[in-house]
Order: structure tokens, then sequence, then C-alpha cells
């Protein structure tokens, strides 16, 4: 099963999980799918949206489009970037703690 969050305005499917998220944004929600045309990743190939869900917040209708290779490309380099960036905060998080602790003993 994968958790899609999307933008509730627009549908726009900006990530896709294989847990649920805990912490998205408040203009996006999250809609479950077991479609086997989905894998983790595939948002940035396609743009995908969501058209319709149920009651139980599974996605009954979605749309996938594939993007041109110069979107694709970008896409992806924004992704690996912000990647990235998380892994950089929580280094940088984990060193501050460690000098904290350190200072104090």
């Amino acid at each position: 099963m994968f958790y899609l969050e999307y933008e509730k305005s627009t549908g726009l499917v900006v990530k896709i999980h294989d847990e649920e998220p805990t912490d998205i944004k408040a203009e996006h929600a999250v809609a479950t799918s077991d479609s086997n045309t989905l894998s983790l990743g595939i948002e940035v190939e396609f743009l995908i949206s969501v058209t319709a869900i149920d009651g139980d917040g599974k996605v009954t209708g979605l749309s996938m489009i594939k993007q041109l290779v110069p979107a694709y490309q970008l896409l992806k380099k924004i992704d690996n970037l912000e990647k990235e960036n998380d892994d950089l905060k929580s280094s940088l998080a984990d060193l501050w703690e460690t000098i904290l602790v350190g200072g104090n003993a």
C-alpha cells in the first residue's frame, strides 16, 4: 500500500510514501492506494493527480502523465537535494546535541 501526499487544491501528488506520513503541510492531504502502477519516486517522472477518493480515504481516480525529460531531471535533482538537506540538518542537530551534552558534562 502507498500513501499519496497531494495538494488539496489541485490533487497533484507531491510525494508517495511507503508509510503514513505524520508531518505534512496544512495544504496537503493523504490518500491510500494499492495500485500496482505506482512505486516510490515515480512522482518525479510522472505528473500524478488524485481525481477521486472514497469515504475511507482510498484513491478511486488517478491520472498520470509522463513528464518531459528536462522536467524529470530537475525534479529528481530537487528530490535528491531535499534528501541531502534533511540528512545535513539531522547531522547538524546530532553535532549540536553532542556539543551541548559535552559542554555540560
